[in-house]
């Protein structure tokens, strides 16, 4: 993801312009200096983040930080020291927000600067300020794990317009909700207070995420664009689903289940910097089987 480095910042950082006996050529470090031979004044430059990533079933987070350390001596000229140290930072700033940190796709950049005063006595160790701008840098995008869901359109046994010439296959299928049930009917009798339960009408639901590929989308009856898209004679269209999906290694190593829904609703996520995807909601009409 990110392009920039230690050694390339460093270099951002000596094209600026600073005062006189602050910031230049010999005095910048694309590492951390030893503390009892610490240069002041100096700057360093360290990756504090390398590039670390975490990932899910959807997408791919990358990120990376540094951290820009300008050192100054204490010389008890609280004023003028204080003025010319910000004078520093604020063309550090500069510098940097000037430089591409990363590619096109980053959602979350910060740049933040913190200043505190050291105050250690001795030789070796004279009291100091110092400066610290921390970076941080990071991406999101679509993952590119193994997505193990797979929905697949069953020609046969669907009733849609416009029917497809074969099967087709939705892959990275994710969320899944199938529930079905019945519905329940009680009903009282004389000499008990406790009523007798009876099996009603048959009631199921499905829920799933859809991540959209350019094959998803099309005119046959299979796409998910036609889904919700009502028969000629205004019905709903039936569809048969087979879903699979991984158990994560055990026996059986998958699940089916095969299933006939009235699609109901096909919910669309356009997030920003994101996989575009598409959420539907249908009524499972008969109990699904299971193997």
């Amino acid at each position: 993801m990110a392009v920039a480095t230690a050694e390339s910042i460093k270099t951002q950082i000596l094209a600026g312009t600073y005062p006189s006996g602050t910031i230049e050529t010999g005095n910048v470090f694309d590492y951390v200096q030893y503390e009892k031979r610490r240069m002041y004044p100096s700057c360093e430059v360290v990756t504090i983040q390398p590039e670390s990533t975490v990932e899910t079933k959807k997408t791919t987070e990358t990120s990376v930080g540094f951290e820009i350390r300008y050192y100054i001596k204490n010389l008890g000229i609280r004023s003028d020291s204080i003025l010319t140290q910000k004078t520093v930072e604020d063309v550090i700033r500069s510098q940097i927000e000037a430089m591409t940190l990363q590619d096109h796709k980053v959602v979350f950049e910060s740049k933040l600067w913190e200043r505190q005063q050291v105050g250690k006595f001795g030789a070796d160790f004279p009291p100091y300020m110092v400066s610290s701008l921390k970076i941080t840098v990071r991406q999101v995008t679509p993952s590119t794990a193994t997505l193990d869901g797979k929905l697949v359109f069953k020609k046969v046994g669907s009733n849609v317009d416009n029917a497809p010439g074969s099967d087709y296959e939705y892959t990275e299928v994710y969320d899944v909700d199938i529930s079905e049930g019945y519905r329940d009917i009680q009903e009282q009798y004389t000499g008990s207070n406790i009523p007798k339960h009876y099996a009603g009408a048959f009631i199921g639901n499905l829920i799933c995420n859809i991540p959209i590929k350019t094959a998803d989308l099309g005119a046959t009856g299979d796409k998910l664009n036609q889904l919700i898209r009502l028969r000629s004679t205004g019905e709903k269209p039936d569809v048969k689903f087979v879903y699979t999906n991984k158990t994560g290694g055990e026996s059986p190593s998958t699940i089916t289940e095969t299933f006939t829904v009235e699609p109901e609703r096909l919910q669309r996520l356009y997030q920003y910097q994101d996989t575009v995807v598409y959420r539907l909601t249908a009524t499972v009409v008969s109990p699904s089987t299971i193997s």
